[in-house]
């Protein structure tokens, strides 16, 4: 599963999560953590003027707020996605994967 929203993407490989996001001059940095090390799942549904967020905690995980990004990227740190709401449906789905496969 991969979702691509507001110069940020989210792949989903049924046991990882990788979370990247767009940063000022060449590449992207990435945050890659297993569903193990997750030890909550927050959903912010995104609103008229503010956007959705998707937020893992994961222990032991930089909390540090990526600054360096481009225009219309949102500042916050690699631990979480942030979305648009055409995006709710398929970060909802997403979701719904994470906590199956945290599961079983």
């Amino acid at each position: 599963m991969h979702i691509h929203a507001r110069r940020r993407s989210i792949s989903f490989s049924g046991r990882t999560i990788t979370i990247k996001a767009a940063v000022k001059g060449l590449g992207d940095r990435k945050h890659t953590f297993s569903i193990e090390k997750i030890s909550g799942i927050k959903n912010v549904p995104p609103t008229a003027f503010k956007p959705g967020r998707l937020i893992f905690e994961v222990p032991g995980a930089s909390k540090t707020i990526v600054e360096d990004v481009p225009m219309y990227a949102d500042k916050v740190d690699m631990n979480t996605f942030t979305y648009g709401g055409m995006n709710s449906k398929h970060v909802k789905d997403l979701e719904a994967a994470i906590r199956k496969a945290m599961s079983a």
